[in-house]
């Protein structure tokens, strides 16, 4: 289908859903569905029989279904029976206001009944009922209860903003809810730090950047020495690894040219004539090799206990290479590249540090992925 055509064709049908006269939704029995789709409709086409017999059935037995509902919780021993009236006046409340903004649906249904004093009331007692609900939960000690105390305060702030001491609770449940994880950084020999430092860093970015959560922290260990009770610690240590260790080869080969070429002159019969022969020459391929490799153990502890929790190994290898060559004989042997490597010469190698970070880069792929592995729940 062309682009243009299926991108109007999906415009014409998300028009025409939302379009709904709302006779399913009445004949399904969800009533304030049929208000809200009949005004919509309305708004469109104010002449509209179907949608106009659509809200004038729908709208009263909304009403009468929405309010025993509310009847119904507050009579219940639901613990958030007020919660559940809340969300019920408040439906109420976007329907009077779908209704008045629709002028045909005005003029049908005319000034529609709200409740604010009663949405009021039990905006209150819904906030109180969060709050109560919240303090239970973060009672259970444990981060998961915590959580959902975070939650239930952000609840009660919303049904009544600033509701007694929630805005403190709030700072205090989140606090209590979050993971606080101390990255400690990374022993190796002195001539290696600066290395392992930028190392530390890209993890340490990546946990606080690309893994930031509502509820996950990370800390150096001078931020976590401030802030104390932590909950795990990351530790992680380069062994069994070696930086620099160079090989060298060397291969020759004994080139002859494919076509004959002036080797000399020679006086036949007294006259000078050149003298072609096919031509040799041996080819010397020189090659260095400089390989780094290592492991690097990473261990999450409990930071109370210091029980390990999860914990893994990851090579690393970076190999960097130098080729170029020397010959003896006639150059004409060779082909045009292996003259080219004859003028080469051995490049110069990168400093330790450099091949340090290199054999890292493998390491720090797998290692990223470990880490969103391990805390995607949290």
């Amino acid at each position: 289908m062309n682009q243009s055509v299926r991108i109007l064709t999906l415009m014409t049908l998300a028009i025409l859903v939302s379009c709904s006269t709302g006779k399913q939704a009445l004949q399904k029995g969800n009533y304030s569905k049929a208000v809200f789709q009949s005004v919509e409709r309305l708004r469109r086409n104010p002449q509209s029989r179907k949608s106009l017999e659509s809200l004038k059935k729908a709208y009263p037995m909304a009403m009468r279904t929405l309010q025993t509902e509310i009847n119904q919780s507050l009579r219940s021993d639901n613990p958030f029976k007020y919660r559940d009236a809340v969300d019920r006046f408040e439906i109420i409340n976007k329907m009077a206001d779908a209704i008045r903004r629709c002028p045909a649906a005005y003029e049908l249904i005319g000034e529609p009944e709200t409740f604010p004093g009663e949405l009021a009331a039990a905006k209150k007692k819904a906030a109180a009922e969060s709050y109560h609900a919240a303090q239970l939960k973060l009672n259970e000690g444990t981060l998961e209860s915590a959580r959902e105390a975070y939650y239930l305060y952000l609840d009660a702030d919303r049904f009544v903003p600033g509701f007694r001491d929630v805005k403190n609770r709030i700072t205090a449940a989140r606090a209590l809810a979050t993971l606080k994880v101390e990255v400690e950084p990374i022993p190796v020999p002195g001539r290696y730090k600066l290395s392992s430092d930028f190392f530390y860093n890209q993890v340490f970015n990546f946990l606080n950047q690309r893994l930031k959560k509502e509820f996950l922290d990370f800390y150096t260990p001078k931020e976590a020495s401030k802030r104390r009770n932590m909950d795990q610690k990351i530790i992680m240590s380069f062994y069994d690894f070696t930086v620099g260790t160079t090989h060298d080869s060397d291969s020759e080969k004994e080139m002859i040219s494919k076509d004959s070429v002036k080797v000399g002159s020679a006086t036949i019969q007294g006259h000078k004539v050149d003298v072609y022969n096919r031509v040799k020459a041996k080819y010397i391929l020189h090659k260095r090799e400089i390989s780094s490799t290592g492991l690097l153990q990473v261990k999450i502890l409990d930071a109370r206990t210091g029980k390990i929790l999860r914990q893994h190994k990851f090579p690393g290898s970076y190999t960097w290479r130098s080729e170029w060559a020397t010959y003896s004989g006639d150059k004409r042997a060779l082909s045009p590249q292996q003259v080219k490597m004859c003028q080469g010469k051995s490049a110069v190698p990168p400093p330790q540090q450099d091949l340090f970070i290199e054999f890292t880069k493998p390491i720090f792929t797998q290692l990223t992925s470990f880490f969103r592995s391990y805390y995607k729940d949290f």
